[in-house]
């Protein structure tokens, strides 16, 4: 059975467990689900085997993804981080500073959207503060935001992040990857 969303990892969500000094070997299945973590073990011995244990682990987390599906991408990107101070998820301030061939800092300030783009990579555009002003520049910010999560669509799968399909169908490690268009 595919799992929707969890690609062709067949054990999503299912890990083994085997200690040798505690004679204890089986599968786990653990999942979170806003916020709350919802984990099952299914020994080798009480199930008849290692292989009968997989297969009752993964029915098992197929009866959990009915129950509590994964979390939106969009949903994702409605919550407003604990460090966020401009109230509007992906929507933030900042300063940057330059030097100019004489050696004089000079610094200017800009309102910054971002959400997530094409193969994981984060799409940011930023609004000159000195080009637009505070108000005009933060409400560009914000329309841009509500604009790019338009387009966000599918599951977010943790277990999916940090890996991305390159032509030749190997999974690559994407590092920093962010996707920067100045608008100022």
């Amino acid at each position: 059975m595919k799992i929707q969303g969890a690609g062709t990892n067949l054990n999503y969500g299912i890990s083994r467990f085997d200690d040798d000094i505690r004679m204890t070997h089986g599968w786990r299945v653990s999942l979170r689900r806003r916020g709350k973590m919802l984990v099952e073990n299914f020994p080798d011995k009480k199930y008849g085997g290692r292989q009968k244990a997989l297969k009752l682990a993964r029915q098992y987390r197929d009866e959990l993804l009915r129950k509590f599906p994964p979390i939106s991408r969009k949903e994702v990107c409605r919550i407003r981080r604990s460090n966020n101070k401009s109230g509007i998820a992906g929507v933030c301030s900042y300063e940057k500073r330059y030097k100019l061939k004489d050696g004089t800092v000079k610094e200017t300030r800009y309102w910054e959207a971002t959400w997530p783009g094409e193969e994981g990579k984060n799409v940011s555009v930023n609004f000159s503060v000195r080009k637009y002003g505070e108000e005009l520049a933060r409400s560009k910010a914000i329309r841009a935001r509500q604009r790019g999560i338009e387009g966000v669509e599918g599951a977010f799968w943790v277990s999916e992040r940090g890996v991305i399909k390159t032509p030749d169908r190997r999974q690559k490690n994407r590092s920093a990857g962010k996707q920067t268009r100045r608008v100022a």
